[in-house]
């Protein structure tokens, strides 16, 4: 059997992306975990507006973690619940969220309420985005923040961002 570095290894950057990621469901979970704090196996799956299945779900988020895109915790509140984080290489994937969305809105037609809630984003305020990025590194990797909801909404200059 080929190991799967090996075939890494010979794969163009752009179709090793795709084989790794081109897949309906693992964007769409990167951006519920990261953008709308739905950590949790049930608040995917309530909140997702997609339509994923239970079993979709469970098979990306097994495949996530093997991608090193998420970690699974224990919840410490309830002992059967697990907890979804993003890895560094999850949050450094939010960009591409946001240059998928800067395309869809040049060429396509998607919904203007959700355009422009990610606008200052799509848009490339280059500020913002480091202070998004910094803030889901103090919720995903050093837990020092709990989020408040739609806290990326908040204008950085302004408002804060979180609450500590």
């Amino acid at each position: 059997m080929v190991s799967l570095n090996y075939v890494e290894k010979r794969m163009c950057p752009i179709g090793l992306a795709s084989h790794l990621l081109g897949d309906k469901w693992i964007p769409i979970i990167i951006r519920d975990i990261a953008l709308f704090d739905r950590r949790t196996f049930s608040d995917l799956i309530k909140g997702n507006h997609e339509g994923i299945s239970s079993g979709s779900l469970t098979s990306r988020l097994k495949r996530m973690v093997e991608l090193d895109l998420v970690r699974v915790e224990n919840s410490e509140k309830h002992a059967q619940k697990k907890i979804y984080f993003l890895t560094e290489a999850g949050i450094s994937f939010v960009p591409v969220l946001f240059n998928l969305a800067a395309w869809t809105e040049q060429f396509r037609s998607p919904s203007r309420g959700i355009t422009a809630m990610v606008k200052p984003y799509i848009d490339g305020d280059e500020k913002l985005s480091r202070k998004l990025l910094q803030t889901l590194r103090d919720i995903h990797i050093k837990k020092s923040v709990e989020p408040e909801p739609l806290w990326w909404l908040f204008e950085a200059e302004t408002k804060p961002l979180i609450s500590a």
